[in-house]
């Protein structure tokens, strides 16, 4: 490798930027230079949306970049009202995903983070989908934005058609009254769902067919006895690699009967304080309901705080189940 070459590389001032500015060179150079460029030296996020956006990082250094499609200069990208009634069309989605390939192509990257609003997307998923698992076996992060009363089918295509390896996150706003549950499964290291507690779309047994290490449900409310199907089913082997859930319990007048029902649990006293790592942040508890897996691992369940009361007058308290490393409970 030239010296200039192998300097620029390991320099922690090259960005995408003075890439391309470098690009502009001589065609010797520049063929060089992509040469020797290793694979993957940026992390890159793609947002698709109206106003669509391509973000590299590298150490502490980030830019960002706008990703020309067709008819994209027709739009004015930053009119709240046009954005709302956006939508991708086949061939301006499809001009969208040539432009991404040559950018990453330059780049000489993998999409690490991939952005969708599925109000721009309406429709798109096959399209997407198709693009993304032919361009690249996984990808590390999926955030999903299905913020309107569209087509189900999205959302059940791309439940079924993502493949995350780290984290998947997704924000459901409310669904059409009576749609058929969509039973999906998860399998990544981070999931966090955001939905409104009358969405019928997904189920804490569908929690329990997954394969997943964090999870965190926010605004998902579920009842004792559905909790003591979960644990019962984590007792029994499922969710093998899981390392908490944290969800809500709506309380009942049983409440404590139903969910430890058929459960050999063991009540820790008050004065116990454990700490668990929940999303990077160090969170204690105190006392808790210890269950012991077939296979000897531990989980304690606890019991939060009051977060709200519902309109039917029951209770929403917080609800967490900690798996505990061997030996450390």
């Amino acid at each position: 490798m030239p010296a200039i070459c192998k300097f620029l590389l390991l320099s922690p001032i090259i960005t995408v930027s003075f890439r391309s500015a470098l690009s502009q060179t001589s065609k010797r150079f520049n063929i060089k230079l992509n040469r020797d460029l290793p694979r993957n030296m940026f992390k890159v996020g793609i947002n698709l949306q109206m106003m669509a956006i391509l973000e590299t990082s590298k150490g502490d250094k980030s830019e960002s970049f706008f990703i020309p499609y067709l008819d994209s200069d027709r739009l004015d990208l930053k009119d709240i009202l046009e954005s709302a009634k956006f939508s991708f069309s086949n061939d301006s989605l499809a001009s969208l995903t040539i432009s991404i390939d040559g950018m990453t192509r330059f780049l000489k990257c993998d999409i690490d983070l991939l952005v969708i609003d599925c109000g721009h997307c309406a429709g798109m998923m096959p399209q997407i989908f198709g693009w993304l698992n032919g361009r690249q076996k996984s990808i590390k992060e999926l955030f999903i934005n299905y913020t309107a009363e569209r087509d189900v089918e999205d959302l059940d295509f791309l439940l079924k058609n993502m493949n995350v390896i780290e984290s998947f996150t997704i924000y459901v706003d409310t669904l059409p009254d009576g749609m058929r549950p969509l039973n999906p499964k998860f399998k990544c290291d981070f999931l966090s769902v955001t939905d409104y507690p009358s969405n019928n779309w997904m189920c804490l047994n569908d929690i329990s067919n997954s394969d997943c290490k964090q999870i965190k449900l926010d605004k998902s409310e579920f009842t004792p006895t559905e909790w003591n199907i979960f644990l019962k089913s984590w007792r029994n082997g499922s969710n093998q690699r899981m390392e908490y859930i944290t969800a809500n319990i709506i309380e009942s007048e049983d409440m404590m009967i139903e969910l430890t029902d058929g459960l050999n649990v063991e009540e820790r006293d008050e004065s116990l304080i454990r700490t668990f790592v929940f999303v990077s942040t160090p969170w204690a508890f105190s006392g808790g309901l210890d269950i012991k897996r077939e296979d000897g691992k531990v989980a304690s369940v606890v019991i939060g705080p009051i977060i709200h009361d519902r309109d039917d007058g029951k209770l929403i308290r917080a609800f967490t189940v900690v798996v505990w490393p061997e030996g450390s409970n």
